[in-house]
């Protein structure tokens, strides 16, 4: 009788923190009643005991946590010997307000990244809200697409978040929100890339990375077999070398390193990508270790066939992400003129010599090297003659606004390749941008003030705010013209199933007159 109660209590207490809108969208659990427990009591009880009542670290507090997802009689321990870094349960010493959970798809291929679209996820723990404004920033960059398919039957995220829900148990069902990513086939350079736009993306958040993979998989029905299994003994220690040649990598934080061992020795590591993008992060301060490390063959004694796990900790600040969208503060007046300069010269060197000039970071002022959107506006005589631009902050303001100056100068589709006769005649403008934000109402957006952003399915356009101005556009006009430039018809961005995204933009030019 009394663990009927107890689990009334835990139904009640879950829909009394989770009181939902009906029309929210609540990605189910796929692990409930096969990977763990679906009853809320039992499951709470299995993760207390893995964490243990006196696992508390007071070092650092972790940026990234690197955990294998296998069922909890497996890897459990090693996954809780790496959460004991954020401290007690129940009374965390992380102060994180958005956790990202990056790791494999084992189920679905694809190129690119994959963000979970749905306001909550399931566990019979509750449901964790979802920050849809990140994945809306991330959406900016097209290695990222807002898809639930791969989702369905996933186990790599959802494994952790019993782990999460009771670490933070006081704060869950608050202002901590998570994001679910997986991730397909990337090369390095996308990795950073991903690194990059996630860094981005999150500015302003207290993030915490839960990066999930498991390591070796070993044995012929993994059909990974680098050495012959002869005893228990040998290959638990080939095991450990092939897997300490990878976990040595990555504590030097060493991404072309990491990415030559897997491939050299083709080591069975699910989550290689996840790594990878975790090993591009901007980190100040870095410090790594490795907190534990197993396989399911020393639990079983199967080492003909065998998985490893390992908790590895990352420490840091996470460096270029900036403030808020709005919250940026404005570049100095000698940032500017560096800025617009550096165009300048850019597209006088290509136009020179066939190629661009370099800036150091050494050379550059500190504030040109955050990572920020930013366009790249050229006009003659007034009028639009190249405007090219990244919508979120992939680069370095300075690189970016290097890449931008080339590509209005040469790759606008609109206008041919400007020739040396014309650049004396060419000024330049440069929109650094804020982060783009979801519009809720169209009240919200002001003209003059704000950029705009119109999407729907493969269709997007995106209009500088000083548009509308020089125009003389009201807000409907500006809307209307800004879904013009996505293909789209007058009136699109009053549908469902159009989104629309605002932004500022801090727009300063040459004064040639």
């Amino acid at each position: 009788m009394k663990k009927f109660l107890n689990i009334i209590i835990s139904v009640l207490i879950i829909v009394s923190c989770n009181a939902l809108d009906s029309s929210a969208k609540i990605k189910k659990s796929a692990l409930a009643g096969t990977w763990f427990s679906s009853n809320p009591t039992e499951l709470k009880t299995q993760i207390d005991v893995l964490l243990g009542k006196n696992r508390i670290y007071m070092g650092k507090t972790p940026l990234v946590l690197i955990l294998p997802h296998a069922g909890y009689t497996y890897s459990g321990k090693t996954a809780a010997d790496g959460y004991q870094y954020l401290g007690a349960p129940g009374n965390s010493a992380c102060d994180a307000d958005l956790i990202l959970l990056i790791g494999p798809s084992h189920y679905a291929g694809f190129h690119g990244c994959a963000v979970l679209d749905a306001d909550f996820i399931e566990t019979p723990l509750g449901n964790v809200k979802i920050n849809k404004e990140v994945a809306v920033r991330l959406s900016g960059d097209s290695l990222f697409r807002k898809d639930s398919s791969p989702f369905e039957m996933e186990h790599s995220l959802e494994i952790h978040l019993p782990f999460l829900q009771r670490i933070f148990r006081n704060r869950m069902a608050g202002d901590i929100q998570v994001l679910p990513i997986l991730v397909g086939e990337i090369d390095d350079a996308e990795a950073v890339r991903a690194a990059n736009s996630i860094a981005a993306a999150i500015a302003g958040a207290r993030p915490l990375f839960i990066i999930s993979t498991d390591f070796t998989h070993y044995g012929e029905g993994f059909r990974y077999e680098p050495f012959r299994h002869t005893d228990v003994r040998t290959t638990a220690a080939e095991l450990k070398k092939l897997d300490t040649g990878a976990i040595d990598l990555i504590l030097k934080k060493d991404l072309p390193g990491f990415s030559s061992y897997c491939k050299k020795t083709g080591i069975t590591i699910c989550g290689r990508n996840p790594v990878k993008i975790a090993l591009a992060l901007p980190v100040e301060d870095f410090e790594a270790r490795l907190a534990a490390y197993d396989t399911s063959g020393a639990m079983t004694g199967d080492y003909a066939r065998t998985v490893s796990y390992a908790a590895i900790i990352f420490s840091g600040r996470l460096r270029g992400s900036g403030a808020r969208a709005g919250e940026q503060g404005d570049l100095t007046h000698e940032e500017r003129a560096f800025l617009l300069k550096a165009a300048r010269d850019n597209i006088s060197s290509w136009l020179e010599k066939g190629r661009g000039i370099q800036i150091f970071p050494t050379d550059a002022p500190k504030n040109t090297l955050a990572r920020r959107g930013v366009f790249v506006t050229l006009k003659k005589s007034g009028a639009l003659r190249g405007c090219i631009g990244y919508v979120i902050g992939i680069k370095p303001l300075v690189l970016a606004v290097l890449d931008n100056s080339y590509n209005a100068a040469f790759k606008d589709p609109r206008f041919g390749p400007l020739a040396a006769e014309e650049l004396k005649g060419i000024t330049i403008e440069i929109s650094v941008l804020t982060v783009p934000r979801e519009v809720r109402s169209v009240d919200e957006i002001q003209v003059g003030r704000d950029g705009l952003i119109v999407e729907r399915g493969s269709n997007r356009g995106l209009l500088l705010p000083q548009v509308a101005t020089e125009q003389g556009w009201d807000r409907n006009t500006f809307l209307d013209q800004t879904c013009n430039k996505a293909g789209l018809r007058p009136g699109a961005w009053k549908d469902a199933d159009t989104k629309l995204l605002r932004f500022r933009a801090e727009v300063f030019g040459e004064d040639r007159r």
